[in-house]
């Protein structure tokens, strides 16, 4: 315990409550929807019924690549990306870097989707990298994505907002970790059933001492993502290169070597990823692949790995575009390794949990729920507090609209993508926003046509429950791919998801029977009387 002057600590509180009454709700579906999003690529893997064929870049591509940049600007070969979605679709986006209407710099160019089978085009969509059509086969992933990063909100604005929530987080954390009188007690606390005000206090407590490390964590990387590049770049570049963003991020992310235009022959891509796939090197197919100055003598290939048993860190390789010549490691900031280079990898490490793949994932799952847990948990308590004032019973149910209500509706996005992905393709952006403002509306229909607090949080429940158990029978009528078909086809991940949501929408219907609830407050009823027979 850290100890504070009584009018110290008054104010602290007041920080502490006042944080979440402001904002806790926002911050409370950042952070809902981030938990999520740790499980992004599954879930859109999952959401198109698996992958149709994996590591499509370990095969022959070289001739594909050459007549897709034969058929694009040559101002475009400036750089191209390519790598595969969660679908399995392979994408390439040949491009250049311009500035937009705003006067920053973004990507213009061709981007083509590729069938993963035969490498035959099924798309092609030149412009604006933000103007691009959404790739239908990954959109699930890309929306749900969105809602985290930036709430949906354009660009800067949404990076801006959740930049904020972050360090509202990070006040909430600290402060919280501060006013523990007994932190280390609380970690074994048993809830009392006393009263209810005593019963939220205790549970809110022991969540978020389970979870403050992690909360802080979770904030000051997420503050870090947010204003890095919406606030923190323009900065650096006024500050440091009188204004020229462009400059700055080649100094950043490592100036290039002197130019040289001079046509040469590109090498392709199947003799760099043999040798980037060998031990000494990275030791496994690359997730993405960048290519700068395609068809010139200073072409420069860098491949993209993923973590592995050896390292935490995603992984860059650079090879000459022309030769084919392993050029060695290519840090993530400058043009050699450095402390620095490390602390930015490892803020992607803390923040997004990968660095021991599924297990670590599913622990930085849970402690995001109980991040949630405790926001709500927190607001509860505040509105308990004040259960004779008006304005904070408005506030008690719109926690909970919220509070089941985001949950909700990305489920009935999911639903509103599994309906269309399958048989209306072309619809499938469409029919996932709207299906997720028909269970926002669902939701506060629920919180403001209910009255009863108890038959609202059940109703809320056994909505929540029955979305969790449609998806995986939507996935399956809509795909015809059962769970022996996928197994067999290495598709377990989406069988894990499929049984994932069987058991949390199980759960979710038994909590709405108040089962749980009776049986406690039964046990509760029992003591008393045990209690009163003894004292007699």
């Amino acid at each position: 315990m850290i100890k504070l002057s009584k009018d110290t600590t008054k104010r602290l509180v007041d920080v502490h409550g006042w944080s979440a009454v402001v904002l806790g709700l926002a911050l409370y579906v950042v952070v809902l929807t981030g938990s999520i999003v740790v499980f992004a690529h599954e879930i859109g893997n999952w959401s198109v019924s698996g992958h149709q064929l994996d590591h499509v870049l370990a095969g022959k591509v070289d001739t594909k690549l050459e007549s897709l940049s034969q058929s694009v600007k040559t101002e475009y070969h400036e750089e191209v990306g390519i790598w595969q979605n969660s679908a399995g679709y392979l994408i390439a986006f040949f491009h250049t870097h311009v500035k937009n209407d705003q006067g920053l710099m973004t990507e213009k160019g061709t981007r083509f989707v590729l069938d993963p089978e035969d490498l035959s085009v099924i798309s092609r969509e030149d412009g604006m990298r933000d103007d691009l059509p959404v790739v239908r086969s990954g959109y699930l992933e890309q929306f749900l994505a969105d809602l985290h990063i930036r709430l949906h909100a354009p660009d800067p604005i949404g990076l801006y907002l959740t930049g904020i929530l972050g360090l509202v987080l990070l006040v909430l954390a600290v402060s919280g970790f501060i006013l523990h009188r007994h932190l280390i007690l609380d970690i074994f606390l048993s809830p009392r059933l006393s009263t209810r005000l005593l019963n939220t206090r205790d549970r809110h407590n022991l969540a978020g001492t389970w979870g403050i490390m992690f909360s802080i964590i979770l904030a000051f990387t997420g503050a870090f993502f947010s204003f890095a590049t919406s606030l923190g770049l323009p900065v650096i570049a006024i500050t440091a290169f009188e204004g020229d963003q462009e400059k700055a991020i080649r100094i950043i992310v490592g100036a290039p070597d002197k130019e040289d235009a001079t046509p040469k022959p590109f090498i392709g891509l199947e003799s760099i990823i043999e040798r980037v796939k060998q031990a000494d090197v990275a030791g496994s197919v690359p997730v993405y692949i960048s290519i700068q100055h395609m068809g010139r003598a200073d072409a420069k290939v860098t491949t993209t790995h993923e973590p592995n048993d050896n390292t935490i860190f995603y992984k860059n390789y650079a090879f000459s575009g022309v030769t084919g010549k392993y050029l060695g490691e290519k840090p993530r900031m400058g043009t050699k390794p450095s402390i620095g280079s490390d602390l930015v990898g490892l803020m992607g490490v803390l923040h997004y949990g990968w660095f021991a793949g599924i297990l670590s994932k599913i622990i930085w799952l849970s402690l995001g729920l109980a991040t949630c847990y405790v926001t709500l948990t927190g607001l509860q308590l505040w509105t308990q507090r004040r259960a004779d004032q008006v304005i904070w019973q408005r506030l008690s149910r719109l926690t909970a609209i919220i509070g089941y209500g985001t949950a909700i509706a990305m489920n009935t996005s999911a639903i509103g993508f599994l309906m269309s992905y399958a048989r209306y393709p072309v619809s499938v952006e469409s029919w996932t926003i709207n299906g997720f403002f028909v269970g926002t509306g669902l939701s506060f229909a629920i919180g403001l046509l209910i009255q009863n607090q108890v038959k609202r949080n059940h109703a809320f429940q056994q909505l929540l429950g029955l979305s969790l158990l449609g998806m995986p029978l939507l996935r399956y009528l809509t795909s015809e791919q059962g769970w022996l078909t996928l197994i067999s086809n290495d598709n377990a991940v989406v069988v894990s998801l499929d049984i994932s949501f069987l058991i949390a929408g199980g759960i979710c219907l038994l909590l709405s029977t108040g089962f749980l609830v009776k049986k406690k407050t039964f046990a509760k009823e029992k003591n008393i009387e045990e209690t009163q027979v003894v004292s007699t």
